[in-house]
């Protein structure tokens, strides 16, 4: 195992791997806290946090290639030019962020798209206003940790997701309830706390950033300024990555809201319970995902592409063994765990949540490929063809294919659309892996050629 190099990948994906597991946790937190206040806020909850997350996901996306400079810099020997990418990353935040503004009045005829019960649109709407309004602190996450995790120092962004994680809780617990004096807010408490947990998230990441040993070490405060070579660099590598992400969200967003929610309130609360225990399976499976990304690009700027393939290799098998050991274990014990979100013991949604997780048992070994080589496509420098052959089988058959079936064959109900986004998962993670093992990513050159006299 040492030739392929698991112990380098087990050492960079901990810290990165506990990052998203954290984050996971407390949005099952939020998730079985918002649950108690009722069916409708539980219903609301999933379509809201989808719709503002769904813009933001093609600024997050092209903010993640932070990493891939960092890192293939790192392995260059350069590692001070990183901090150029990351600045450029944090300019490209406020400017994200500010366009993103625009959809907190244009809430309502948003949200109205989804055709949700009153009762449901009217929880939807304030939440999405509230998380849409803080993506601020989310994007510049985004540069931040992609800097920190590519120069291979995911041990910060740990820090922060933690110190996050738990302001999140304390402040949605508090207001959700209306504990200690503070109102009653139920899912806008909710809301609040994602973004004040977020903001300090980012505020810790700023602080390594700027401040003490590391700022000296990568020359971090005299590269501040915007510089278009370098936010062009990004931007050219970034936004198919972006387009990529942005693509995937929303698929699944107009298929859980609209696909499987047009089949009505208990098919939604369902969908909003598997979904609770879903991101268990995928969500460190990216942790090791965005190690990869780091340690491929690393090599790939040290030119060493065959370290790289064993690389990416050895993090198959590490999320193979975990995501299918998770399918299996949601799955033989799936009435209990739907039971703990079912608090009005609904027997309809119990019934349409545990035959559903069956879909997550026979999506994992496939989705593996999906997460694993994406993400050493993004480190070696390849994401134009990926973003492309995604958007295709996102739209041709994700979304296409499953409201196809669901007008068709509405007697299936909601298994039908589900039979054919698991067949997406599979065919994309296969299509993933060969253009990986084709190897063109081997002769793209990210990194410039270190200028005279430097």
């Amino acid at each position: 195992m040492r030739w392929w190099g698991i112990r380098e990948i087990v050492h960079l994906a901990v810290p990165t791997v506990l990052t998203t597991v954290s984050m996971t946790l407390m949005q099952f937190v939020d998730g079985l806290m918002v649950a108690r206040v009722g069916v409708d806020a539980m219903s609301a909850q999933l379509p809201g946090s989808m719709a503002s997350f769904t813009p933001q996901c093609f600024f997050i996306g092209l903010l993640s290639c932070v990493s891939t400079f960092a890192a293939q810099y790192l392995g260059a020997k350069r590692p001070e030019r990183g901090a150029a990418y990351a600045w450029q990353g944090l300019w490209l935040s406020v400017a994200a962020a500010t366009a993103l503004a625009v959809l907190v009045p244009t809430a309502r005829p948003l949200m109205s798209l989804f055709h949700h019960p009153p009762e449901v649109f009217a929880l939807e709407v304030p939440y999405f206003q509230i998380l849409i309004g803080g993506s601020i602190f989310a994007l510049a996450s985004a540069a931040l940790s992609g800097f920190f995790v590519g120069l291979h120092r995911p041990v910060i962004p740990f820090i922060a997701g933690v110190v996050g994680n738990a302001v999140n809780f304390v402040v949605a617990l508090v207001l959700i309830f209306g504990l200690a004096g503070f109102p009653r807010l139920g899912l806008v408490g909710a809301g609040i706390g994602s973004v004040a947990g977020m903001a300090f998230q980012m505020g810790v990441m700023a602080w390594f950033f700027l401040g003490g040993r590391l700022s000296a070490e990568y020359q971090v405060r005299r590269q501040w300024r915007p510089a278009w070579g370098p936010m062009k660099d990004l931007i050219r590598l970034g936004a198919p990555a972006g387009a990529m992400f942005l693509s995937d969200v929303l698929m699944w967003t107009i298929f859980m809201g609209g696909i499987v929610g047009g089949f009505g309130v208990a098919t939604l609360a369902a969908t909003n319970i598997l979904w609770r225990y879903w991101p268990l399976c995928f969500m460190p499976a990216i942790g090791v995902s965005i190690a990869v990304t780091a340690i491929v690009g690393r090599y790939c700027g040290a030119g060493q592409p065959r370290l790289a393939w064993r690389r990416a290799h050895a993090g198959l098998m590490l999320v193979e063994a975990y995501m299918i050991t998770m399918g299996v274990v949601l799955w033989l014990y799936r009435d209990p765990l739907v039971g703990i979100f079912n608090d009005a013991a609904d027997p309809t949604v119990q019934a349409i949540a545990t035959q559903t997780f069956i879909f997550i048992l026979l999506c994992q070994a496939f989705d593996a490929l999906n997460v694993i080589f994406i993400g050493a496509l993004r480190g070696a420098g390849d994401t134009l063809w990926p973003s492309l052959i995604q958007i295709a089988l996102a739209y041709g058959l994700g979304v296409g294919g499953s409201a196809l079936v669901a007008a068709r064959f509405p007697e299936w109900g909601v298994f039908g659309p589900w039979v054919v986004a698991s067949l997406y998962i599979a065919l994309l993670g296969l299509v993933m892996w060969l253009r990986f093992l084709g190897g063109r990513w081997r002769t793209m050159a990210v990194v410039q050629a270190p200028a005279a006299g430097e």
